[in-house]
């Protein structure tokens, strides 16, 4: 059984995200049989070059029927629950009637400690949003209001978005590239594997700027 992950502060959360990404992440699940914990590509971050580490805290969003008497009921329930360290994650199975994401939800993230958000889905109040240091990843923007179109129906449970499974904690990296998903039990592994892969890389550039063939540069470094 692997070991039990001990959570990463924020502040250390902040400080990998300067160090490794997407594509590192991935590359490391790769190399331990995981080659399917990447999202469909098209996610794309509404600030360009900003990364987003934490933990997921997944919600399901479900078509609403009907506005509702009482709106947000879900929506406000799962706001309450996020906790530092995390990402809210919407898995929509496809739903895009509106937008799953605002300026008052990422507000009210960052005020619990939250670092993130991917939505399988449509964001709106984007030009707020970008003034603010809070990661949004989506598949685009939409201006209509989610109160009567659809509805957040669960959270903190696991959820699947672009066939990866997702659970509360695992490790969500997003950037430029994508999103990739560590799953809590390989979280320190991937990491390490990544971290230490920057080393490599930089040690290729600096070979391969400095006049060595590419080709034994991947021999000596094992990296590419």
């Amino acid at each position: 059984m692997a070991p039990s992950h001990e959570r990463y502060s924020v502040a250390r959360l902040a400080e990998l995200r300067t160090q490794i990404g997407s594509s590192l992440v991935g590359d490391a699940l790769d190399e331990r049989g995981r080659r399917h914990q990447s999202l469909a590509p098209g996610y794309v971050p509404l600030v360009a070059g900003q990364v987003l580490m934490g933990y997921a805290f997944p919600t399901r969003v479900e078509p609403a029927e009907e506005i509702p008497e009482v709106p947000f009921v879900g929506l406000l329930a799962a706001l309450d629950a996020v906790g530092p360290g995390e990402v809210w994650v919407g898995a929509t199975d496809g739903f895009r009637d509106a937008a799953l994401w605002g300026e008052l939800l990422s507000t009210a993230c960052i005020a619990a400690g939250g670092v993130g958000a991917v939505l399988d889905g449509y964001v709106r109040d984007v030009s707020v949003i970008r003034s603010l240091d809070f990661p949004v990843l989506c598949r685009g923007v939409d201006p209509r209001n989610i109160n009567g179109r659809g509805e957040v129906v669960a959270h903190g449970v696991t959820v699947e978005v672009d066939g990866v499974t997702i659970a509360p904690g695992d490790l969500v990296v997003g950037d430029d590239d994508g999103v990739v998903i560590v799953p809590q039990a390989l979280i320190d592994e991937v990491v390490g594997a990544a971290v230490e892969k920057t080393s490599g890389e930089s040690r290729f550039r600096q070979a391969v700027r400095e006049g060595m063939p590419p080709g034994e540069a991947f021999k000596r470094f094992g990296v590419l």
